[in-house]
């Protein structure tokens, strides 16, 4: 993210109105980690100031807010929505160095001279915002950062860019909470992931094994049939793939001629196919109640 986002310094008041979701997730976080580095300082217990700030800093805010909010800042969408995330990200980045400051002086010091001429050292101490720290929305966030990082887990998997578009995206579940939840969060999830079509449905998703590519396995087809064999090969390539996968599915074997050829002899490719008849990726979540189809 370039440092010109934090060129303009936007006041609460004025974007209160217009945070969305990912937002106010990661504002809560925040204000929550205010009040936990507070009472450590006081209680003198310095551990216990500096790994909730890594541990916010590093994960929460680079690996997971910063990756969803770019699409605000690069993309076409409002400028009540832009400034929110701006807003969002320099108080985020402002706040976090203040709380380190005291025990990391010189580097808060350094950085916080992108932000401003005066010395972080001089100004106020980071100011709780309760009415900002929302348990609720802590957790519908985190939920919808386990979504967010399921497809990234495949588009990495499958080699496929992060940034690279998916044509379809259907998330199934009988969870009518999260139902709930991934639709407050719908724009941030789509945007994030470069989804084109994003569909949230209750229940589980329609899709089947089809058969794409049938070829015989010489190791056993050569020995047994010999000179037929040729004719297994040209029955092979000369008949639609559709028509040999409904005759495997049915009976197990192919009957060429004379020639009974049984499924174990074939060396058979199948993929997923969904209910629109297209092929898909299906990821099943370990941690929630959530079945998701991808299109790519």
């Amino acid at each position: 993210i370039s440092m010109q986002i934090f060129d303009e310094e936007v006041s609460y008041e004025e974007v209160k109105d217009n945070l969305g979701p990912l937002d106010l997730w990661i504002l809560s976080k925040l204000n929550n980690l205010n009040k936990t580095v507070d009472k450590a300082f006081e209680e003198y217990n310095f551990a216990q100031t500096i790994t909730p700030i890594e541990r916010f800093f590093w994960h929460d805010f680079c690996d997971e807010y910063i990756e969803a909010v770019k699409y605000r800042l690069y993309t076409d969408v409002s400028d009540e929505s832009r400034k929110a995330a701006k807003y969002t990200l320099r108080t985020v980045v402002e706040t976090s160095l203040k709380l380190m400051a005291p025990i990391a002086p010189f580097f808060t010091e350094e950085v916080y001279q992108y932000f401003s001429d005066e010395s972080i050292h001089t100004t106020l101490w980071p100011e709780v915002y309760d009415e900002l720290i929302s348990e609720e929305m802590e957790t519908k966030g985190e939920t919808t950062v386990e979504l967010i990082d399921e497809v990234r887990r495949f588009k990495s998997a499958s080699k496929i860019p992060l940034n690279a578009e998916l044509a379809e995206v259907n998330v199934y579940t009988s969870d009518d909470d999260l139902v709930d939840v991934f639709n407050q969060f719908d724009d941030d999830i789509k945007g994030t992931l470069k989804i084109n079509d994003l569909a949230i449905t209750s229940g589980k998703p329609e899709v089947h094994e089809k058969i794409i590519e049938v070829e015989p396995d010489m190791a056993q087809v050569g020995p047994k049939f010999k000179g037929d064999a040729g004719k297994i090969i040209g029955y092979l390539k000369s008949t639609p793939i559709d028509e040999i996968g409904s005759v495997l599915e049915q009976s197990h074997e192919l009957a060429i001629g004379d020639i009974v050829v049984p499924e174990d002899m074939l060396n058979i490719k199948k993929e997923i196919v969904g209910a629109s008849g297209k092929k898909v990726d299906i990821l099943q979540s370990e941690n929630l109640d959530m079945i998701v189809e991808v299109i790519r």
